[in-house]
Order: C-alpha cells, then sequence, then structure tokens
C-alpha cells in the first residue's frame, strides 16, 4: 500500500505527469489493488460522487467568492472593517481576520475567500511592514474560520 501512495506519485511526479493524473493513477491502483474492485467499475465509482446534488453548490460558492473580489465587493468590506477596528497596532492583521470572516459568510468557500481578501490585503500587508510569511500565513489561515460560518461548503455536506 505504502509504494501505491508513496512511491508510484514520486515517480509520476518525476517524470513530468500532472498533478491530476498522478493522483488518479494512485487512486486507481488502490481501488484495483487493495479494494478488489474490477477495473469495469472504477468509472461508476468515480462518477457516482457526481450524483450528490448538495455538490452542485461548490463551483457556485467558488464563483461567487471570485465574482466579489472582482466587482469590489471584497474591498468595501475590507474598507469598512478597517473603519470599524480604527488606528490601532495591528489593525491591519484583525481587518484581515475580520473581512475574511465576512466574505466568508457570503461565499461560503475558503479558497474564495482567500483569493479575494488576498488580493486586496497581502500587498497592504506587505507594504505596512508585515513579513511575507506572517501575511501568507495569517490570509491563508484566516480563510479556514468559513468552514463554521453557514453557509458553507461543509454545513451544506455534511449536514
Amino acid at each position: 500500500m505504502i509504494w501505491t501512495l508513496g512511491v508510484l506519485p514520486l515517480v509520476l511526479l518525476f517524470l513530468g505527469t500532472p498533478i491530476f493524473a498522478l493522483l488518479l493513477a494512485g487512486a486507481i491502483a488502490t481501488f484495483v489493488l487493495f479494494l478488489s474492485v474490477p477495473p469495469v467499475a472504477l468509472h461508476q465509482i468515480m462518477f457516482g460522487g457526481l450524483e450528490n446534488y448538495a455538490l452542485l453548490a461548490v463551483p457556485f460558492f467558488i464563483f461567487a467568492g471570485e465574482l466579489m473580489g472582482s466587482a469590489g465587493i471584497a474591498e468595501r468590506l475590507i474598507v469598512w472593517v478597517l473603519a470599524l477596528i480604527g488606528r490601532v497596532p495591528g489593525s491591519l492583521g484583525v481587518a484581515t481576520v475580520g473581512a475574511s470572516t465576512l466574505v466568508g459568510a457570503i461565499s461560503g468557500a475558503s479558497i474564495a475567500t482567500v483569493a479575494a481578501v488576498g488580493k486586496v490585503l497581502y500587498p497592504g500587508l506587505i507594504r505596512d511592514g508585515y513579513g511575507a510569511r506572517f501575511s501568507s500565513g495569517l490570509v491563508s489561515s484566516s480563510g479556514a474560520i468559513d468552514i463554521v460560518i453557514p453557509p458553507s461548503i461543509a454545513m451544506i455536506l455534511y449536514g
């Protein structure tokens, strides 16, 4: 099992195989070799997950986050959060978490929130003297709060 999930993807990665193909190869090898699934039934298993109607919301949540980022809604929310916090030490970091919370409550997708808020706030964090590692960690970890705020993708999938 270790070679299927560890060695096979590394070999394919060094051969220049795209990431999706090496993940697919590892999954197919695991199904066929360890779960005794006949190769003929693999397509039924893979496409069976698409029958879940709750999964239809996922691309729309990501689209909503991207729409917020490109339409300027995320920027307006960030300006509002900055005005709410005021000029206190670390206000831009607190505004990053607050804006991620607001954008995440609307979009429901952590990836879309990080993309929308990161496009606007990451350059400002660097400009205000925050380190690059701290800024990227702050933006990416503040997007994780979206999971607990309804309507998030996790809340829709798991009830």
